[in-house]
């Protein structure tokens, strides 16, 4: 027992010793693990497994799919402009994350870094935030993926099961289960040749188009700057237009941050998970320009906005292009993979999330029992049930949502089950969008925050000392900030009574119901967990103040 204690004092002072971290703020994962039950497989995962499940998390060919014709509908053959402008704003974002990172490693992840620069209450509200997006986000996954082998088995091959989309997505709920409670490596051996291939599939796709010259040749002065944006047919158009297409290209890189649930399972995490999080930002920023312009440049950039900005035929478009380009095998290809990218990114959001439920379960945010880990496997296999079965429920209270189309093309949605005539059942990709939306809305509050503590933490610590620390914890954060404004901006404003109209007068895309209640959801949760940390601050302070400070070494 004396050896034990002796052990975690030294392990907390180590972490005391980090620059800028009082041995009053932290606490050993291995004190943390003695009162819970069960720690996570430590030096589990490399450098090379890191970035994989990051990428899976992304998942990079479904956004590229969905993300580039939407933005081509605003930006025109400007689309390849905005990727870099959204890039420049994740990669400023990146900063104070990689910052945070080499000095606290936890499975708490922003959690954790938060705490350190706004304190318990803030550092709570986003680990609530995270929890209720990772959360949605594997149900929404999951159910763009049942909607996806729902529809190509029925075309192809004439397969039609009861529930359709909803039961594969109930089918791939249970697979990752499963899977999760293994090994935190069976996971990454699952997910890392989806993430490989995906990758690969846009990079030959780019390479080819890029080595024709396009439809008709390169064209830099349309893509790169605001001259694309002002074609006929592309809405708002102009810089409003690339400004809201930067929302889409900024949500391209959600996923990266799931990188820093990791830190207690990775090798030398104050090195590994940095290095991970920034080289990934900057692979996936040139990756998504490339596309971006392969893409317009394919089409002809006096098309960009007719032809690949045909959103309602999304991902029709990459699909031609593989078939033209390449071949009909890489179309083929690219449908798969958007299949499997989208599963890959539910089984790596679900990692996420019960890295999080688990690090809140360890620290008595949520009953304790959600800290525990497996005997064998040394996974968070309580929080593991509890999330896939929250995904279950999400699902089966999503199949009750049946819609009826108008002639004027106006939807009516209303509970039920569908009689196949007049009311059908919603789609798993409408389901999608709804979730997606949340999800989106929730992360951003998460990156504004961390942005903020970013420079809290700094001044704290007396690190705003020359140039660097300037730019990285000051100048970064600000510029990040006000470039990730405009898309919560976009996703906020034109509900709202009254200011609504006055944007989308001024090219901000409307929202009808039930678009226009989404925001609620998000509100509503932050005052759940408002008063939640309200209760758990009166009953139970000293796991309260106890959030955000187990660290590992």
């Amino acid at each position: 027992m004396t050896s034990s204690h002796s052990s975690d004092a030294a392990h907390e002072g180590s972490q005391a010793s980090e620059p800028g971290i009082d041995a009053s703020e932290v606490t050993s994962t291995s004190s943390a693990a003695a009162r819970t039950g069960g720690h996570l497989r430590g030096n589990a995962l490399g450098l090379p497994a890191v970035l994989f499940l990051c990428i899976a998390a992304i998942a990079p060919a479904a956004s590229m799919l969905f993300n580039v014709p939407v933005m081509a509908s605003q930006a025109g053959s400007s689309t390849p402009l905005a990727f870099v402008l959204s890039s420049v704003g994740v990669l400023l974002l990146g900063i104070p994350v990689v910052l945070f990172a080499r000095h606290l490693s936890s499975a708490g992840g922003f959690t954790t870094w938060v705490r350190h620069g706004l304190g318990t209450m803030a550092a709570f509200q986003v680990g609530w935030l995270m929890l209720g997006a990772y959360a949605l986000f594997e149900a929404a996954l999951q159910a763009t993926v049942g909607a996806s082998l729902d529809l190509n088995l029925a075309t192809f091959f004439g397969i039609h099961v009861p529930g359709g989309w909803v039961t594969y997505a109930l089918v791939l709920t249970l697979v990752v289960c499963v899977l999760s409670i293994l090994d935190v490596q069976v996971a990454l051996w699952v997910m890392a040749p989806f993430a490989v291939a995906e990758v690969l599939g846009l990079c030959l796709l780019n390479l080819a188009i890029t080595l024709k010259g396009g439809a008709a040749g390169h064209d830099l002065a349309h893509t790169f700057t605001v001259v694309g944006a002002t074609q006929q047919g592309v809405v708002p158009g102009g810089w409003l237009g690339i400004g809201l297409s930067m929302g889409l290209g900024l949500l391209a890189f959600v996923g990266f941050e799931t990188g820093a649930v990791y830190g207690e399972e990775a090798r030398r995490p104050h090195w590994s998970i940095p290095l991970a999080v920034f080289s990934l930002l900057i692979g996936l920023a040139l990756l998504y320009t490339w596309t971006a312009y392969s893409a317009t440049i394919g089409v002809g950039w006096q098309q960009a906005g007719k032809v690949l900005g045909d959103v309602a035929n999304a991902p029709g478009q990459y699909i031609t292009l593989a078939t033209t380009y390449v071949g009909s095998w890489l179309g083929v290809a690219l449908i798969v993979l958007v299949m499997t990218s989208n599963f890959a990114s539910s089984f790596a959001m679900h990692q996420a999330m019960v890295r999080y439920f688990y690090a809140l379960g360890r620290e008595g945010i949520v009953p304790r029992a959600f800290g525990r880990t497996h005997p064998k496997w040394q996974s968070p296999y309580l929080a593991i049930f509890a999330q896939s079965g929250f995904t279950v429920l999400v699902l089966l209270a999503l199949s009750l949502i049946i819609q009826h189309a108008n002639r004027d093309g106006s939807v009516i949605y209303a509970l039920g089950i569908a009689s196949g005539t007049q009311w059908q059942q919603s789609g798993g990709i409408v389901a999608f969008g709804w979730l997606a939306s949340i999800v989106t809305m929730c992360l951003l509050v998460v990156y504004l925050l961390t942005n903020i503590a970013a420079l809290r933490f700094a001044r704290r610590k007396h690190r705003v000392q020359g140039v660097l620390p300037v730019l990285g914890y000051v100048v970064a954060p600000i510029v990040s900030s006000l470039l990730l404004l405009l898309p919560l901006a976009s996703y906020v404003l034109p509900p709202l009574p009254g200011i609504g109209r006055i944007v989308t007068e001024m090219g901000f895309a409307p929202t009808p119901f039930p678009l226009s209640i989404l925001p609620l959801f998000v509100l509503v949760w932050v005052l759940i967990g408002q008063v939640y940390a309200m209760i758990l601050k009166r009953r139970a302070p000293e796991h309260f103040e106890r959030l955000g400070t187990v660290i590992s070494q």
